[in-house]
């Protein structure tokens, strides 16, 4: 493929990229925040514009009050001659073009004595109210905010300043503003569309390792697990999820494997006790005995498989007495025990509690105890020893488990000849799948290090205790 025909490819991937994002809910959620953020905006402007308007409106007014009162002070004492005198010293000086004060004095026939206003309009009333609008000053057309009063011996006065100014200054924060709304929406969609395209690239990772390991690949895991954000905490649940499917289908298949090859004799055994079933009647009661057995098997398999699909869910597990537990457990290998001149001791003053299951820690204490019994010698022993922590030790005086085989013990159908019964090698692999689920490991040892018969001590403690 020449590199024409792969930037070809490349084209279109790239836009079918940019429109996913543009109709991903991401993009929506970013488009929703820049609306929201410019909204508060355009409230913010507006409540600032209406408090400047009104502000730069009272100071006009506060201004017009204190120059009328002046003014009036002035007539009161010095008569209309001094008022006009006044009026002329303050037109003379103007601060600024355009933004001085504004005046007319009229007689009573209402003719203009002094000021800058061009005629008395009619829409001046004498009774001090405000007024605004557009009048003629000194021949230019200006919008006005103002007072008239009815002086004694009925001469007229207006006061008033030009609006000009608080005009232009909230023409240029209208300008501002709207440069201000376009910037924030701009980049409020911009900075919304990068996330938005880096949350995609983050959930595009996800979702390839979801398809990975629904297209079988159910060794693939969600990367970015190392992560702090929320996407790493999604990344290792999804992760711890993925590790419990493998181990539930690692479990079944080497369930369905063990099975078919530990189930294979017994059926064929059963097989032949049947046909010999018409010339021999007791041979179907053996074959009675073996399917009974072989549901045994199935039924132990089926409990092991249970139960390691329950490690790490806590549901189910409750407060208990380990010590109570085991008090209630070990006695009832006490005959067993004593048909080969042996016992069962216990070691357990004290309540040991934790949580777990009473049912699964029951069948674990008794396969520990009931595998002790079936190797000990003529007047061997058993001890069973609770503490806190919890640490449950079940130890004898037996054959004990050579080193090669300590960590094979715990395996499906694993067992070890010693001379003693033969069972199906599936009563430490219960005691392994219990162990597990409750967070607890489990060590097997010799009980009495380089004595002729060592003896094993198979010890249960919290995992990480010493």
């Amino acid at each position: 493929m020449n590199a024409d025909t792969s930037l070809d490819q490349t084209r279109p991937q790239r836009k079918g990229a940019h429109w996913r994002i543009l109709r991903s809910s991401f993009a929506r959620l970013a488009a929703m925040i820049a609306a929201l953020v410019s909204a508060a905006a355009t409230a913010v402007f507006l409540i600032a514009y209406f408090a400047f308007a009104f502000v730069s409106n009272q100071t006009l007014r506060q201004l017009v009050d204190t120059d009328a009162a002046g003014l009036v002070d002035i007539y009161s004492i010095e008569g209309e001659a001094g008022l006009q005198r006044s009026l002329q010293d303050r037109l003379a000086f103007r601060p600024l073009e355009g933004e001085g004060p504004v005046y007319l004095l009229t007689d009573p026939q209402g003719n203009p004595l002094a000021g800058n206003l061009a005629a008395w309009p009619e829409a001046f009333l004498l009774d001090a109210s405000w007024v605004s609008g557009v009048f003629t000053v000194d021949g230019e057309a200006l919008p006005l905010i103002g007072r008239a009063f009815l002086m004694p011996q009925d001469y007229r006065l207006f006061v008033g300043r030009s609006t000009t100014s608080q005009a232009e200054a909230l023409a240029r924060l209208r300008t501002i503003f709207t440069a201000g709304f376009f910037i924030t929406l701009t980049l409020g969609i911009a900075a919304g569309l990068i996330a938005a395209s880096w949350i995609m690239q983050r959930v595009e990772r996800l979702n390839r390792t979801c398809h990975a390991v629904r297209d079988g690949a159910i060794n693939q895991r969600a990367p970015g697990a190392e992560g702090a954000d929320e996407f790493g905490l999604l990344s290792r649940n999804i992760n711890a999820m993925l590790d419990r499917i493998e181990r539930l289908i690692s479990a079944q298949r080497d369930v369905s494997d063990l099975t078919a090859h530990e189930l294979r004799t017994p059926l064929v055994r059963i097989d032949r006790t049947l046909a010999d079933a018409a010339n021999s009647p007791e041979r179907i009661e053996q074959a009675r005995e073996q399917l009974a057995e072989l549901g045994e098997l199935i039924n132990s398999l089926m409990d092991i498989s249970a139960i390691s699909a329950e490690i790490g869910d806590t549901r189910g597990l409750e407060t208990l007495d380990l010590a109570a537990l085991a008090r209630s457990v070990t006695p009832l290998y006490n005959d067993v025990a004593g048909e080969k001149g042996a016992r069962v001791k216990l070691d357990a003053p004290r309540p040991v509690m934790m949580r777990g299951s009473p049912a699964q820690l029951g069948r674990l204490i008794a396969n520990l105890v009931d595998n002790a019994v079936k190797f000990l010698p003529e007047g061997g022993e058993v001890t069973v020893i609770v503490r806190e922590g919890p640490v449950l030790i079940v130890e004898d005086n037996g054959p004990g488990v050579p080193a090669d085989w300590r960590e094979r013990v715990f395996m499906r159908f694993a067992r070890i000849s010693h001379g003693g019964p033969r069972g199906h090698g599936l009563g430490l692999s219960f005691v392994h799948a219990v162990v597990r689920r409750h967070g607890l490991t489990i060590e097997v040892e010799d009980a009495r290090p380089g004595a002729a018969r060592p003896g094993a001590r198979f010890i249960v403690r919290r995992a990480g205790a010493a």
